[in-house]
């Protein structure tokens, strides 16, 4: 009886009519439901892309050289060294041209505790640095405080070519005279063409040799601890090679 019942109650009821959209109104609704869809596509999609370029499009260098002191040289002397270096090189990568990568740490081995405020800049230095030394492809090395930077990481060779004693005091640090040259102890590197550069805080921007900026630098190379490595580094081996021809240490230098 019921059911009789709802049937007569609402026979003169119809039902609700499906909507009708324009083609304008549906587009809208299209992008209502799904534009946080599209933007993480679009977003995935171009990280994708830096990954696939990174992997298989950037250019990988011949040379990787370190250059870690307290105050670095400012970009026109870093790109004008790089030229320099890269024409004294050899395409070892075989790409049909000469890349030199100059990679710069602006640290202070003198008192790390000098300015708490920044500790943590400073150890975000030293362990990009630490990476890179351990397990990347520097081998020519530029460095203001050769003790310190020894002391700490004892990757610097002797000027002979050997290796310091890893069990000796600080990686046979209190030596470190005897593993680099002074930068103006090498022609070869004195008399490089580094251009002029101005320094930023310098309200009169009057021009200064590139040479100046590399004054108080000192330059080793990293010490072949492996048998493996002595061909993965014969090619920046060479460049040492030409790099300090015909230094001569000074007498008496600190």
């Amino acid at each position: 009886m019921a059911s009789e019942y709802l049937k007569w109650k609402y026979k003169d009821v119809k039902p609700d009519e499906k909507p009708v959209y324009t083609k304008k109104e549906l587009r809208r609704n299209w992008w209502d439901y799904n534009l946080i869809w599209v933007i993480v596509g679009i977003v995935g999609a171009l990280i994708l892309f830096f990954i696939i370029k990174d992997m298989f499009f950037r250019t990988k260098p011949d040379y990787e050289v370190a250059l870690i002191a307290a105050n670095v040289p400012e970009e026109e002397t870093q790109d004008a060294l790089k030229a320099r270096l890269a024409e004294l090189g050899e395409d070892l990568n075989g790409d049909g041209k000469v890349v030199v990568a100059l990679n710069i740490y602006g640290v202070d081995f003198s008192d790390p505790d000098e300015d708490y405020s920044d500790m943590e800049l400073r150890e975000a230095v030293m362990t990009r640095l630490t990476v890179d030394l351990t397990s990347g492809d520097v081998f020519l090395i530029l460095v203001d405080q050769p003790e310190a930077f020894q002391a700490r990481f004892g990757i610097l060779s002797y000027l002979d070519g050997t290796a310091p004693d890893a069990e000796g005091d600080r990686y046979d640090a209190s030596k470190w005279r005897d593993m680099v040259y002074r930068w103006e102890d090498c022609p070869v590197l004195r008399g490089m063409d580094l251009g002029t550069f101005t320094r930023f805080m310098d309200p009169t921007k009057t021009p200064m040799d590139g040479q100046t900026a590399m004054e108080g630098l000192y330059v080793g190379r990293r010490g072949i601890f492996f048998d493996k490595d002595k061909e993965r580094f014969a090619g920046a081996e060479r460049l040492w090679q030409a790099l300090t021809a015909g230094a001569v240490k000074t007498e008496g230098e600190e």
